[in-house]
């Protein structure tokens, strides 16, 4: 019996080994018939750098080291937030320890100061491979004076002549103008504005005469965030900054209400939100106003939709202050201002923004502001201009009608 038990169990274990799963061959396959073997680049960058001479020209320097000698190179190059890249080519000497550099002259094609210029280097070797580099910034700024920085929230102030308190004058300023603009022109705020305070108006136009802005006391490039103004260290200066540092800044909240319909605005409404933007009181626009009511020689706001030039400036500027804060007094005040700016931000023309916010058209705005803020009345102006001319021609008249309807005697 026992050899019969040894016999059974036996056959049991045989058969349970038979029935089961062969145990799987593992085969070590090479790591390069996985995944295709990591080129390494034939070219480093290995510097780069840039040097300008402020309105003069900007240079751009590059080394890099190939393993076949390079034979073209170019900088491709982007100002501010412009879309369009400039490509500059070098001038080349053959060789594998390269050094590039090439001169982008600003005579005849001028970058606004203190914009951030991006660009990178395109080189090509002899085989016919490219590199490009990663993407480089620059800031373009006036390097012919040594400028000191100090920042409050968004305001990065600048400054060149007086001291930190002077400096903490600037940024303080430009601080309690934001929240004085964002009261009527609900924008989201910038994220930073860097504010260039030069030591006197010369200064400040030699900068600006590059870009074509020979008479202006104060500027702001929106695009960038970057204002420009004058101002001394003094007691005098100090006002000059509560009036030109407000302004400017409104500029930069406009655009931020309105982005890529800025260019439309108009004229009249972008600096008449400015100067009712200033810290500071003009008197002398109230004096100017006051002269023109009684010369008959206000402008018609038809032609503020455009640019002001320089020739009837002050009285441009005047009117259109005066015309905006009859519309914030009078007309709807901020919710009306945010409407005009959401209607050229959409394409409105000048004329169809007011339509359709204060619905009156352009002229008849221009009357119920002189009626109701100049006491001016179109119809008297109508009857002073037509006076004179009445005078001479009613005499004239009266004698060829006796000549023409009077019976002569026979």
């Amino acid at each position: 019996m026992r050899a019969i038990f040894f016999l059974l169990t036996f056959i049991t274990s045989f058969t349970l080994t038979a029935f089961q799963s062969p145990t799987p061959t593992r085969i070590q396959l090479p790591i390069s018939n996985l995944q295709s073997p990591i080129l390494q680049s034939s070219l480093t960058f290995e510097s780069f750098s840039v040097t300008h001479t402020f309105g003069s020209q900007i240079t751009f320097n590059v080394t890099a080291k190939s393993d076949a000698d390079v034979t073209a190179a170019a900088v491709l190059m982007r100002s501010g937030d412009s879309d369009r890249t400039e490509v500059i080519q070098a001038s080349v000497t053959p060789s594998k320890n390269f050094k590039g550099q090439v001169t982008r002259e600003l005579q005849a094609q001028p970058i606004s100061p203190f914009t951030t210029i991006t660009y990178s280097w395109r080189l090509t070797d002899s085989q016919g491979r490219t590199f490009t580099s990663a993407e480089q910034t620059y800031t373009y700024d006036d390097n012919r004076f040594k400028w000191q920085t100090l920042e409050r929230g968004a305001i990065i102030a600048h400054w060149y002549t007086g001291d930190l308190t002077f400096g903490q004058y600037i940024a303080d300023t430009g601080f309690k103008s934001l929240e004085r603009v964002s009261r009527f022109i609900n924008a989201p705020l910038p994220p930073k504005v860097n504010v260039y305070v030069y030591a006197n108006l010369n200064d400040l136009q030699s900068s600006l005469r590059l870009i074509g802005r020979t008479w202006v006391s104060g500027y702001a490039d929106p695009k960038i965030g970057v204002v420009m103004v004058a101002a001394s260290p003094d007691l005098i200066g100090r006002s000059d900054l509560e009036r030109d540092v407000p302004h400017e800044l409104a500029h930069i909240m406009i655009y931020q209400a309105t982005r890529s319909g800025y260019d439309r605005m108009p004229v009249w409404l972008d600096e008449g939100l400015a100067v009712n933007s200033e810290l500071q009181p003009r008197p002398d626009f109230a004096a100017a106003l006051s002269e023109a009511v009684k010369n008959n020689s206000l402008i018609p706001i038809a032609s503020l939709c455009g640019s002001f030039g320089n020739e009837r400036a002050h009285l441009s500027y005047a009117e259109s202050a005066s015309l905006v804060r009859y519309i914030l007094d009078r007309r709807g005040g901020a919710v009306k201002i945010k409407g005009l700016l959401n209607a050229y931000r959409d394409g409105a023309t000048c004329e169809g923004g007011v339509q359709q916010e204060l619905k009156v058209s352009l002229i008849d705005l221009q009357t119920d502001w002189q009626r109701e803020v100049l006491n001016s009345n179109p119809l008297l102006d109508f009857w002073r201009n037509a006076v004179p001319g009445l005078v001479i021609f009613v005499p004239v008249a009266l004698i060829i009608a006796l000549f023409i309807f009077v019976p002569k005697q026979k």
